[in-house]
């Protein structure tokens, strides 16, 4: 009997996820996980090396287990700070050597540190081309490519890129390295990328000044105590436009509810909602209330919010809200040079600027060989509003003809090409448990009133950590 087998390209915290999921739900399979970085895993969110990046969402709710609600919690317990409560907001780096341990307790789950960059379908499987040229066949190929680096910036002067001034990743160390400690440095966006980059130059031992230059002209909510509530606070049928769901909101808020709880409460339907609207009110969204939500909905942890709030009051950071113009070499610097809302312009002079505009969404430019030719062969498709990929709701690949694949999956970022919602853990463990129970009922033809069964039974599946379940008891 064939061996079934399984390739997931990206090791990050999503594909780490899938492939651990996949391990717990087939029995002799082939799971592989291509991954240039040495160890899969972390990712770029938890491979950060600063202790100060802190996860932005409660010990108690991040677990990447979706039957096991406390299982990350448990694990720092044990492995780090056994005084960790559950609304305490752990580092990242240390969730990151969470989904690590998952990994190293499913040995079945093959690292092959290379790099994919090609995949074609013959006979219904699919080969996928590494760079050094030899191939891997499988039954189901999952792309979990991650985040990749911003868009480019308008503006932004050859001459700035070439001397180091201008740096287009805020996740390069190179980005840091060789700064006076007294420079001013310029931040381009207001994110929570914004706000790791802060903490790193500060980690480090940068005292200069910095400003943050964004259209918006404001950093992320802080998260705060409140009662969750016990249901969502939109009930019934999905409105089919933003003006509908913002009333709503604005309603229960004005009613009296803490407005935290009432944007917890949207979550479990969240993509629900998004779905619901029609292009047209999702492109609105976009336009109008896409950075408005992200302030709200992606909120810092205290410990951060604190520090930020301690650097804006000392005028050690400052906001300018404008768009960025231009970016030229000015010395041993550059001049940033942007224009506010009613159209004045303003510059600031720094001796660095440091991209922090978030991944770019558009995957035809982003430099993938990958999705390059996977695009070029007409096997995937960007999403309805040009962003990320065109997947349906188990993950399902959309061609360029229209059809959706029974042999090309993606979990993670790709799928804010038709989601809202596809970057937190929430999401990603979902995901990845539920397209690991999917590619194993197609395998085997399971009928679709039979997979409640299998997700039943595996909901009482429980990782193989002793130790954790002893803490439990």
């Amino acid at each position: 009997m064939k061996t079934d087998s399984y390739i997931i390209i990206g090791g990050g915290a999503s594909g780490a996820l899938t492939a651990y999921h996949l391990a717990r739900r087939t029995a002799g399979a082939r799971i592989i996980v291509v991954e240039p970085r040495p160890r899969p895993g972390l990712g770029l969110a938890y491979s950060t090396p600063i202790l100060q990046h802190l996860l932005n969402v409660p010990s108690a709710k991040i677990s990447a287990l979706p039957d096991q609600p406390n299982h990350f919690l448990f694990w720092a317990q044990r492995y780090y700070d056994p005084a960790m409560t559950g609304v305490d907001f752990a580092p990242r780096a240390v969730f990151g050597r969470y989904i690590q341990s998952l990994l190293a307790r499913t040995p079945e789950v093959e690292h092959l540190q290379a790099t994919a960059v090609n995949c074609r379908l013959e006979g219904g499987r699919a080969v996928v081309e590494l760079a050094d040229g030899s191939t891997l066949a499988a039954d189901a190929v999952v792309l979990a490519t991650g985040n990749f680096q911003p868009a480019p910036l308008p503006g932004v002067a050859e001459e700035a890129i070439q001397s180091g001034v201008y740096r287009h990743s805020a996740w390069d160390g190179e980005s840091y390295r060789d700064l006076d400690p007294e420079a001013p440095v310029t931040l381009i966006g207001t994110g929570l990328t914004a706000v790791d980059v802060i903490l790193r130059l500060r980690e480090t031992g940068h005292r200069g000044p910095i400003t943050a230059v964004s259209r918006h002209g404001v950093f992320p909510n802080r998260h705060a105590f409140y009662r969750p509530l016990c249901k969502c606070v939109i009930g019934g049928k999905a409105p089919t436009t933003v003006r509908a769901l913002l009333h709503e909101v604005h309603m229960a808020i004005r009613g009296g509810l803490p407005w935290r709880a009432v944007i917890d409460s949207l979550r479990e339907r969240t993509n629900e909602f998004w779905l619901a609207l029609p292009i047209k009110e999702q492109r609105r969204f976009r336009r109008h209330l896409q950075r408005r939500w992200e302030v709200v909905r992606h909120r810092m942890a205290p410990p951060i919010a604190d520090a930020i709030d301690a650097e804006l009051r000392a005028g050690s950071v400052v906001i300018r809200q404008g768009s960025l113009e231009k970016v030229t070499p000015e010395g041993d610097g550059a001049r940033v040079r942007a224009l506010a809302r009613d159209g004045a312009a303003f510059e600031v002079k720094a001796a660095r600027v440091i991209n922090c505009t978030g991944p770019d969404m558009n995957y035809r430019r982003v430099g993938s060989a990958l999705l390059n030719s996977l695009f070029a062969q007409g096997l995937i498709t960007p999403g309805p509003l040009g962003g990320g990929l065109w997947s349906d709701e188990d993950g399902a690949l959309r061609a360029a003809d229209g059809s959706f694949s029974e042999v090309l999956f993606t979990v993670g970022p790709a799928r804010q090409g038709t989601l809202v919602e596809s970057i937190a853990m929430p999401e990603l463990r979902t995901q990845a448990a539920e397209l690991a129970e999917l590619l194993v009922a197609r395998k085997h033809r399971m009928p679709a009133r039979d997979r409640a069964v299998v997700r039943a039974a595996n909901s009482s599946v429980m990782l193989p950590m002793p130790e954790l379940a002893e803490r439990r008891a």
